[in-house]
């Protein structure tokens, strides 16, 4: 090997064979030496995270959000350590990883996730990083690293795997691992004697002289019979059958639950990873068992205030963004049964900080029974978190704000009436539109003035679904003004939905009181002899039969020989649908 090639680095006490060129150039300015606390520390950090991410390539699939992130940290990092040197050159022991004379990684021998010992164990014995190779090459050998942990006995070796790659920017160097073995002895046979020495004779004992007969082999005596093999084979298929990854789940949550604390460490890290991989392959049954279990350790252990710590850290993972988002695109893919008792079990394991999570996601659910498997879990999250609610509802973000509003109204949470009619000065139509229908659901005597406000909106929507919650709420303080609206030139100007809206909220305000008005408007005349607008008496008929009454009735019998079909149709309309009958509100009006 040229002597120049190994110019600028330091000595080993190994010869090498390198299948590149020099890792450094010889006029390269010589780096420090690293300092406790400086470059050597962020190497060391930068290695650390390094076998992490081979690892997590190991438990996730390609594309997986996670993985991405680790990827992510450790382009960071290279480029804080380009900023100061310009290689990155490591120099490879059995148990330990140097770069310059700080040991910047160490492991115990023999473990899976041992970098130096994988590296040293295939005749890598330097490795040097170069600028740029955060690019594209630092994720091809992390690939090579996941990679070489899996191979058998007759595939290719971790250096094949190498030389496959053709790195440019990742140099290696390494010797011939079979080379440093000691020669196999050769025995030396020229005094050899070809002549073989007498063996003596055997004498049989009497049983061995007799003859041998065929019927000695029947197999009939040593086959098993039919019972015996339809056994084997049954118990051949339970085997088979036998979930063994659950097994293995089991034996490790029992080393937790009976281990010291340095193995509970251990398991805890496995269950870190377990749990998001296990939910990326969408198998929540897995999922879900784990989670039982581990809340099950932690009744066992409600003396040991460590064990429950670190039980509710597992589970709360699951209320991390990354998590929930992944198990939303799952349910969304339609892969899992929304109804599971699985997916019931995670999601009751679910912390409060899961809520804005899973509002923001829900309009991206289309399938109708995720949707209502993820508001079930909203509500149930709501209920017993209830001071968490008006914080929520007064969210910046619209979404959060409407989908807030909308569960503290299906609760029937009182005390968010408040941020609720606050909603309605928001300029997003949509929270608006929520904080009407979330008043109308709560039922309560603070709902009716913001509902009159809101007949004003200068959205179409808005104004029809505060009509409607009057309406249903019969608040008999807004009779007046909406008596107002119905006599006045607006609401001429607007279409039928919206009248009929109007004048159903009077019909329910007003009562008895105004079957007056509500005569003159399907029956009188408004100027001399001309009627009013067909859309009016026909929302005059309609308010009339919510009205009821022998008066109301009178009316509409006269009505009955109008000649307008409009008119006609929407008195048939009227006697068809009886006034409702429901429970009282807060204010004392029956419903």
């Amino acid at each position: 090997m040229d002597e120049n090639v190994l110019g600028g680095l330091p000595d080993f006490d190994s010869d090498f064979e390198s299948d590149v060129g020099p890792a450094t150039d010889p006029g390269t300015e010589a780096v420090p030496v690293a300092e406790e606390g400086g470059l050597d520390t962020e190497v060391r950090e930068f290695l650390t995270a390094f076998v992490k991410t081979v690892r997590a390539a190991q438990l996730y699939v390609q594309g997986n959000p996670l993985l991405h992130q680790f990827i992510e940290d450790l382009k960071r990092r290279l480029n804080a350590i380009w900023d100061r040197v310009p290689s990155l050159n490591l120099t490879v022991y059995e148990s330990e990883i140097r770069w310059l004379d700080s040991q910047v990684y160490q492991e115990k021998l023999g473990g899976q996730d041992n970098l130096a010992f994988n590296l040293y164990r295939d005749g890598i014995r330097r490795v040097e990083l170069l600028p740029g190779v955060e690019d594209d090459e630092l994720r091809q050998f992390i690939d090579v690293l996941r990679l070489s942990k899996t191979l058998k006995e007759d595939e290719d070796d971790l250096l094949t795997l190498l030389w496959n790659c053709d790195f440019s920017l990742i140099r290696y160097e390494y010797v011939d691992v079979l080379g440093d073995e000691p020669p196999v002895p050769v025995p030396d046979l020229s005094q050899a004697d070809d002549t073989l020495p007498a063996l003596p004779e055997l004498e049989l004992s009497p049983e061995l002289q007799t003859p041998t007969l065929r019927e000695d082999f029947e197999p009939s005596l040593y086959f098993l019979d039919e019972a015996d093999v339809a056994h084997l084979q049954q118990e051949l298929l339970r085997e088979w059958d036998r979930p063994v990854r659950q097994d293995v789940t089991v034996a490790v949550l029992d080393q937790y639950e009976l281990g010291d604390e340095e193995r509970r460490a251990e398991v805890v890290d496995m269950l870190r990873q377990m749990l998001p991989r296990v939910l990326a392959e969408g198998d929540f049954a897995k999922a879900s068992f784990i989670v039982g279990e581990l809340k099950g350790i932690a009744v066992k252990k409600q003396e040991d205030a460590a064990v429950i710590e670190e039980v509710d850290a597992i589970i709360g993972e699951l209320s991390e963004p990354i998590v929930l988002e992944q198990l939303v695109k799952i349910l969304e893919d339609g892969t899992v049964d929304p109804n599971s008792e699985a997916l019931a079990t995670l999601l009751g394991a679910l912390k409060p900080q899961a809520i804005i999570v899973l509002i923001q996601a829900l309009p991206l659910v289309a399938r109708k029974e995720a949707r209502e498997q993820l508001m079930a879990t909203l509500d149930r999250l709501a209920s017993i978190n209830p001071k968490l609610m008006p914080g929520l509802v007064t969210a910046d973000d619209p979404r959060v704000a409407a989908e807030a509003a909308k569960i503290a109204g299906r609760l029937k949470m009182s005390g968010t009436a408040e941020p609720i009619s606050g909603l309605l000065k928001r300029p997003e139509q949509e929270v608006r539109l929520a904080a009407v229908e979330a008043l109308v659901a709560l039922r309560t005597s603070m709902a009716g003035s913001p509902l009159m406000g809101a007949l004003t909106d200068e959205s179409r929507d808005v104004r029809v679904a505060a009509a409607k919650g009057i309406a249903r709420l019969k608040y008999s303080p807004g009779a007046q003004q909406l008596e107002g609206y119905i006599k006045g030139n607006d609401l001429r100007k607007r279409d039928l939905t919206e009248q009929l809206a109007f004048f159903e909220a009077y019909a329910r305000a007003a009562g008895d009181k105004g079957t007056r008005l509500l005569a003159r408007m399907l029956n009188g005349r408004r100027y001399l002899w001309f009627k009013y607008p067909s859309q009016m008496r026909a929302c005059a008929a309609r308010a009339l039969g919510l009205v009821g009454g022998a008066e109301a009735e009178k009316e509409l019998n006269v009505a009955e020989f109008d000649k307008d079909p409009m008119v006609l149709s929407a008195v048939h309309a009227a006697r068809r649908e009886p006034p409702e009958e429901g429970e009282s509100d807060d204010d004392g009006n029956e419903e």
